[in-house]
């Protein structure tokens, strides 16, 4: 649990995955395999039941069925399963089982990073407790605490990665009466596991696994755009004052005539198309400049293709050309059916003035 808290606050800090919603990143796994019991190696049968040697204390089949989530491509957690078929005299079928909530630490993308696809193999180790019980002719408790410690070696397959075969050799410790802390001499089974795993898939990110964030902007970046704003905004007394002598020297008729541009670019900052307080006054400037509300409007929502990927992109654009159109319907009254939006990626050759919403 301490090693999980470590990942988690590791993730937190260096996040480079899109947010996974509750069933995203989900598995189910079907296992098989086999358990030794208190004295491994002392019987001459070892493997399975032939009907007249008792085989209890060789090595015993097991099935199971685990259902898991990944919170993060290092942290996840699952609830497992287990049933121990019967060798000895205790008359059942399956003569013990055990029902386990395991946490998982992914090694291979903890300390080698998680690339936006998992590696064909990975490492993962793996820590649990849960409630063990024995059926049949017991002698003692038949309800007692198991834990379990091991690692996975899983193996992923296909183009997308859905599928995985995960070879587990784990020590589970039924501790039937040496609480708080099991005993090796008396309560571990040595476990080999072999699962079949299936990791469901999510429609809107289209992949059964992580996706990366489609950018990822540096403290650095991000002061040197703060620093081209600030220098920008602090032209506009001196942009003020050329327009002001503009007008003030060409006359028409002793009419300043102020001519409305045919076109107008609203600005949005990288990876979003939420409006700003500046760009909402760019519109209000543009709208006044417009007679009647019943004009023919086009706005082309574009995207710079340089960071992130083509899907981001797109639904980037879409949404931009999507919040000027609302803004001049709500706030100015121009008919919704007259205004009509249109993408345009990478619609100036300049990437970072890519980044808009073209009215015309």
């Amino acid at each position: 649990m301490f090693l999980a808290a470590m990942a988690m606050t590791f993730m937190a800090a260096a996040q480079t995955v899109e947010s996974s919603k509750l069933f995203e990143n989900t598995y189910v796994t079907v296992l098989g395999g086999a358990t030794t019991s208190k004295a491994f190696g002392t019987t001459a049968t070892p493997f399975f039941w032939d009907g007249a040697k008792d085989v209890f204390n060789g090595v015993r089949p097991l099935a199971g069925l685990e259902f898991g989530k990944y919170i993060t491509p290092v942290v996840g957690f699952g609830v497992e399963g287990l049933a121990f078929f019967g060798t000895n005299g205790s008359c059942t079928f399956v003569d013990q089982s055990a029902v386990l909530l395991n946490g998982k630490l992914n090694f291979s993308n903890w300390f080698g990073g998680y690339k936006g696809q998992p590696r064909r193999v990975e490492v993962v180790g793996v820590a649990g407790l849960g409630w063990g019980h024995d059926y049949g002719d017991v002698i003692v408790d038949p309800n007692y605490v198991v834990y379990n410690t091991g690692a996975e070696l899983n193996v992923n397959l296909g183009k997308q990665r859905a599928w995985q075969i995960s070879v587990r050799p784990t020590v589970l410790w039924n501790n039937y009466d040496n609480l708080p802390l099991p005993k090796w001499s008396t309560d571990a089974r040595v476990n080999l596991q072999v699962g079949v795993v299936y990791k469901f898939g999510s429609k809107s990110k289209k992949s059964h696994n992580f996706v990366l964030c489609p950018y990822s902007v540096r403290q650095s970046d991000y002061d040197d755009l703060l620093a081209k704003y600030n220098a920008l905004a602090g032209r506009e007394p001196e942009v003020k004052e050329v327009v002001k002598t503009v007008t003030d020297t060409v006359y028409v008729n002793k009419t300043v005539e102020v001519e409305v541009p045919n076109s107008s670019s609203v600005y949005f900052n990288i990876g979003e198309y939420a409006l700003s307080e500046r760009e909402a006054s760019r519109l209000d400037y543009f709208a006044s400049g417009i007679e009647g509300r019943d004009v023919e409007i086009k706005v082309t929502g574009s995207a710079d293709t340089a960071t992130g990927s083509a899907g981001r992109n797109k639904f980037l654009a879409e949404k931009r050309a999507e919040v000027v159109k609302n803004y001049l319907v709500e706030k100015h009254g121009f008919n919704a059916d007259k205004i009509k939006t249109e993408v345009v990626l990478d619609i100036f050759d300049n990437a970072s003035v890519s980044r808009v919403a073209v009215i015309d």
